[in-house]
C-alpha cells in the first residue's frame, strides 16, 4: 500500500485513498506553520490525482499535539511508469505554457528599430513608423514625475545633419514624433515558436 494510514488518520466510517501505484516522491519532515505561532514538522507525499488529473501535495503525517499511541501513516514511493509519464507531461505542459506566454508578452515589447503605432496620448495618434530613438525621460512634475520610455518615431526616411550641442554634426530623422512607449504598440510583432519552445522544455525537464 502507497500510504499506510493509520486508525489516527481516519475518522469512524472513513475511507482514505491510499493511491495505490501513484505515490511519486516524499518530503519528510517538512516544516510548517500550523497556528500563527505554532511550527511543526510534516510528511508531504506528491501523489497522481485520476479525477483532476494532476500531481497534488498532500500533508499524511503532521508530528504535533498527537495523542501519546499515535503512529505516522507509512509512505512508498511506488509511481508507475504510465503515472510518470502523465506526470512528466503536466509538468512540460505547464512550463511551455509559462515559457510561451512569457515569449509573447517579450515579443510586443517595442524595442529600436521595430514598428509601432501611436493608439493614444495627446501627440501623434495614429502615426505608424519605424522606432528609432529610445530614451528615458521624466514624466511629469515635482514629487509626482517618474522616469519613462519615450519613443523618437520616424515617419519618413529623410535625413538631414544635425548640430548637437557639443559641436558634433550627425545623421538625424527629418520627420519624427516623439511620444511615450506607453502609448504606443508594437506591429511588427515576431511570431513565437511553440513547438520550439515544447522541444526545449522536453529536453530540459528531468522528471
Amino acid at each position: 500500500m502507497a500510504i499506510a494510514w493509520t486508525k489516527h488518520h481516519v475518522r469512524d466510517g472513513e475511507t482514505r485513498n491510499s493511491y495505490e501505484n501513484r505515490v511519486l516522491s516524499v518530503e519528510y519532515n517538512k516544516t510548517v506553520q500550523v497556528m500563527s505561532d505554532i511550527w511543526a514538522g510534516a510528511d508531504y507525499a506528491l501523489v497522481w490525482d485520476d479525477e483532476s488529473n494532476t500531481a497534488q501535495n498532500i500533508c499524511v503525517n503532521l508530528y504535533d499535539m498527537n495523542p501519546s499511541d499515535w503512529k505516522p501513516a507509512k509512505i512508498t514511493v511506488d509511481a508507475t511508469d504510465e503515472v510518470r509519464a502523465k506526470y512528466r507531461k503536466m509538468i512540460v505542459d505547464r512550463t511551455t505554457q509559462r515559457r510561451v506566454e512569457d515569449e509573447e508578452f517579450a515579443a510586443k515589447q517595442i524595442q529600436k528599430g521595430c514598428i509601432a503605432k501611436v493608439v493614444k496620448g495627446r501627440n501623434g495618434q495614429g502615426t505608424v513608423g519605424k522606432v528609432v530613438v529610445v530614451i528615458n525621460a521624466s514624466y511629469g512634475m515635482g514629487w509626482r514625475s517618474s522616469v519613462e520610455k519615450k519613443l523618437g518615431i520616424a515617419t519618413s526616411d529623410i535625413m538631414y545633419k544635425k548640430a548637437l550641442p557639443n559641436g558634433k554634426i550627425v545623421d538625424a530623422h527629418k520627420d519624427m514624433v516623439w511620444v511615450w512607449a506607453r502609448n504606443a504598440v508594437r506591429l511588427d510583432v515576431p511570431t513565437v515558436d511553440r513547438d520550439a519552445i515544447r522541444r526545449e522544455v522536453e529536453q530540459s525537464i528531468k522528471v
